[in-house]
């Protein structure tokens, strides 16, 4: 048996925000490169989670929100 993605254990799946990742790293003049680094995630998964294609686990939006000073909320689709 195939155990569900770690987003999709409530039911809703963790789609990153593009735009509102967008201005919240243009307020704090970051690049995508300063977010991995900071973030301490590879700049492949970076990649993956801005295109769209990746559904985020829990432990991935906690990173990216914690290194941006932010909810994880502020960054997650509606």
């Amino acid at each position: 048996a195939k155990w569900p993605s770690p987003g999709a254990r409530c039911g809703k799946m963790l789609k990153l925000d593009r735009r509102k990742l967008d201005l919240i790293l243009a307020e704090k003049c970051y690049s995508l490169s300063d977010l991995t680094k900071k973030a301490g995630v590879s700049s492949a998964l970076i990649t993956k989670v801005v295109s769209g294609n990746y559904t985020l686990t829990t432990k991935t939006l906690g990173k990216i929100a914690k290194a941006l000073d932010v909810k994880p909320q502020d960054l997650i689709q509606e």
